[in-house]
């Protein structure tokens, strides 16, 4: 400590332990991370504006690493409301630990956890990174390539926060972990962003496809969401999100003819749930197509024959879906499935229906962004109908209620019997 306050040479206000220490989860080769929070005043040095020290202690026969950041107290409560840059565009719950404090500044630094806030999602960037993955390749610069593909995996995930529940994340191995498991995505996400970031081998080709495939993807889950892209882009590019230009646009940016073919982008694409605590059902690498199939009570599927066979049907070939919010037990809407719809439904997290009008599948929000991301589906007593409890994102009518069930009826207890 004497040696801290000799080197830092201002007024040290507090000193808080972070990183893997202080959240408990430190191995013998872990450094011990500090904040050292200093008066106004203290000395500008290095790209963050604030000087950071490295020290090698001595304990028990063992050298420790102490990695020390001062900070201007007030600029370091300035950061905790701004993203951090190693989280992938989401939020922060970090645990801290205050190791010492002056004593009028106590009650203000001890604080148990360090909060920030998520990153804006990032589709220009995302975009424009696309477009460095196809400059350098058309340049035949595969380190380029490289370059610019991890860097878009580390986009990717501020935008499709979007379209998913909120998860907080409190290191950076938790927030590739979170980043990598997010229910609603591209199909083939997982897979690409691990070739992207490296941590997959790929070849250029197929690190291309796989950026392209991750955009594209991407553009079309968020497409409902222009508002939001607005107002960290500019309308322009929320329009063109709406309006199809950006599609026409990525299109440029395609993989050359030859390569991995490139997949339909479609706003109706199924996107893969990946396993995680929004959803408990099991779950493929890769989700079935969406769109139309053969009309009729005979429609192929895939349900597992064990589930089929507790089924009974309408003549055409459709059970009722009662559909209610999984923590609350509120009662959103009613759908109907047929035996494909239910097998997508369990094998993808994402609520699909059979459409008795336009007698085709959809799937719950992939044009309204009013996801559903399924906890459980049960069938009842006599096979006729099923229950499906979600994490309802929105609203669950078309009308904007949040519910179906919006309008009552009167009740008159005690009335003439018909």
């Amino acid at each position: 400590m004497a040696r801290l306050r000799r080197d830092v040479r201002r007024p040290v206000l507090g000193i808080l332990l972070r990183g893997s220490h202080a959240r408990g989860g430190a191995t013998e080769h872990s450094d011990v991370d500090l904040d050292v929070l200093v008066g106004a005043g203290a000395p500008e040095a290095g790209p963050a504006g604030d000087p950071h020290r490295a020290y090698l202690a001595e304990t028990g026969g063992r050298l420790v690493h102490l990695s020390v950041a001062v900070f201007d107290l007030r600029r370091w409560l300035r950061r905790l409301g701004e993203p951090a840059d190693w989280a992938f565009g989401l939020p922060v719950s970090a645990p801290a630990r205050l190791l010492w404090a002056d004593p009028a500044w106590r009650a203000r630094l001890d604080l148990p956890v360090l909060c920030q806030p998520a990153g804006p999602p990032r589709l220009e960037e995302l975009i424009a990174t696309l477009g460095k993955v196809a400059g350098a390749r058309a340049e035949d610069d595969p380190i380029g390539v490289r370059l610019a593909a991890a860097d878009l995996a580390r986009l990717c995930p501020s935008v499709l926060r979007l379209v998913n529940p909120e998860v907080r994340v409190v290191s950076r191995r938790a927030a590739l972990d979170a980043a990598l498991g997010l229910p609603t995505a591209p199909p083939g996400y997982r897979e690409d962003m691990l070739r992207c970031l490296g941590l997959r081998p790929a070849t250029v080709a197929e690190l291309h496809t796989a950026a392209d495939r991750l955009v594209g993807g991407t553009v079309a889950l968020v497409r409902p969401y222009a508002g939001e892209v607005a107002a960290v882009a500019g309308p322009d590019l929320a329009a063109a999100l709406a309006d199809g230009r950006l599609g026409r646009y990525l299109r440029q940016l395609s993989p050359p003819a030859g390569g991995t073919p490139r997949p339909r982008r479609d706003a109706a694409t199924v996107a893969v749930a990946r396993a995680g605590q929004w959803v408990t059902v099991p779950v493929p690498d890769a989700a079935p197509t969406g769109g139309p199939a053969p009309t009729g009570p005979a429609r192929p599927s895939r349900l597992d024959p064990a589930i089929a066979a507790r089924l009974r049907r309408t003549p055409d070939g459709l059970v009722a879906a009662v559909v209610r919010q999984h923590d609350s037990g509120e009662v959103l809407m009613l759908a109907w499935m047929d035996d494909e719809a239910l097998h997508r439904t369990l094998t993808t997290g994402r609520a699909t229906y059979w459409s008795r009008s336009r007698q085709e599948y959809w799937v719950k929000g992939a044009t309204s962004g009013h996801h559903q991301h399924v906890h459980s589906v049960a069938v009842d007593c006599d096979g006729d109908a099923l229950l499906v409890s979600v994490d309802q994102v929105g609203a669950a009518c078309h009308t904007g209620h949040r519910s179906c069930f919006f309008e009552e009826l009167p009740v008159t207890p005690g009335g003439d019997a018909a």
